[in-house]
């Protein structure tokens, strides 16, 4: 079975301000440190946040199911303001998942706002796991709502 979830929020700031933040290797220092009960750590494995970076991922002590997966980036396009990361290790390929990536977009509304998004796309052979992917989607609307607060408060301050 093959899904896709998504969500999107408007940001008050430049679409170049916020891919500073989505297209780098800040987003991960931004959980880790914004967001601590989401992530604890993000090693840089290989890469420097450019197309072919692989980070591992470790989740805070005591979170349930997963201690850690690794992610590569399989596309970054500065340009287009896109990446594009898929799990190769660990998480949720260990929970069955034969495919799980994710994409975060910033989408230029006019000169002063955005649109950021994100799309989970998985598949999944057992059908009762597809079910648990609305699960996973919560931890990344968290990243956007406090990126947009973050973001704005950045900007307007």
């Amino acid at each position: 079975m093959k899904g896709t979830i998504w969500d999107e929020i408007e940001v008050s700031v430049p679409a170049n301000v916020a891919w500073e933040l989505y297209g780098t290797l800040h987003l991960s220092r931004f959980i880790v440190q914004q967001l601590p009960t989401l992530l604890n750590k993000v090693d840089v494995i290989e890469g420097d946040g450019t197309t072919g970076t692989v980070l591992k991922i470790t989740f805070p002590q005591g979170t349930p199911g997963i201690p850690y997966f690794k992610e590569r980036f399989n596309i970054v396009d500065d340009e287009k303001r896109y990446k594009q990361s898929q799990v190769i290790e660990g998480g949720y390929v260990d929970l069955g998942y034969t495919f799980y990536g994710i994409r975060f977009e910033v989408n230029e509304k006019d000169e002063n706002s955005c649109i950021t998004k994100f799309t989970v796309s998985y598949e999944v052979e057992d059908v009762r796991l597809a079910s648990h992917a609305f699960t996973m989607v919560e931890p990344l609307q968290t990243v956007i709502k406090s990126a947009k607060t973050y973001l704005t408060n950045k900007t307007h301050n």
